[in-house]
């Protein structure tokens, strides 16, 4: 990757401050974790949940640009690259406390079918974070480059999906989630609006 282009020198900047703001939110985390669970889950909840906030972003940008053209969906759309950077850059951290979860304590609060999918998720993220720069993204080439990003997109889309309504609703605990759970589900319904706006069932019949 060439620091001399602008944009890479921008992403490097948002990175560095993303990892900044990863590392306190960990340290907040694992000094105040909640009563009855281990340090090492807090800085995983804190970090788990910044990233969310900053998921939020690709979550509408499009979406709500393509319903209602405003300066603040224009504004969403120009942070998304940025926000995708920050995203990978709170991720990289997430998962070295992921891996330091099952190196720190004997049984993790964990599932297995989360376990595989997590790790997909942060493997792209991790990718998707080295092709937000110029250089990866040229010699990855475009259509790899969606794939890539589309589908981390959609593979944390689902987790958070699970994490905050499926999850909840299976413990009898929807109203402990239930921002979280708005957020997401307000996003999906979003998008699914978006779909349909573009392909109407009528024209679908025809």
């Amino acid at each position: 990757m060439t620091t001399g282009n602008p944009t890479t020198q921008q992403g490097l900047i948002w990175l560095g401050i993303a990892l900044f703001a990863a590392v306190i939110a960990a340290t907040l985390g694992y000094y105040y974790p909640g009563e009855g669970h281990d340090p090492i889950v807090g800085a995983l909840y804190w970090t788990g949940r910044l990233a969310f906030l900053v998921f939020l972003v690709p979550l509408f940008a499009r979406p709500l640009r393509q319903l209602v053209r405003t300066d603040f969906t224009a504004t969403l759309m120009r942070w998304r690259r940025n926000a995708g950077i920050v995203y990978g850059g709170i991720q990289t951290v997430h998962l070295v406390i992921v891996c330091s979860l099952f190196l720190l304590v004997a049984n993790p609060p964990t599932e297995t079918i989360m376990v595989i999918v997590g790790s997909a998720g942060l493997t792209l993220s991790i990718a998707m974070l080295i092709t937000s720069f110029p250089g990866p993204t040229k010699a990855l080439g475009r259509k790899l480059w969606k794939w890539v990003h589309k589908a981390g997109f959609y593979v944390f889309m689902f987790i958070y999906f699970y994490d905050f309504v499926v999850e909840p609703l299976m413990l009898d605990r929807p109203s402990s989630y239930l921002l979280w759970a708005s957020l997401t589900l307000s996003g999906m319904v979003v998008r699914t609006i978006v779909i349909f706006k573009r392909n109407p069932i009528t024209q679908a019949a025809q």
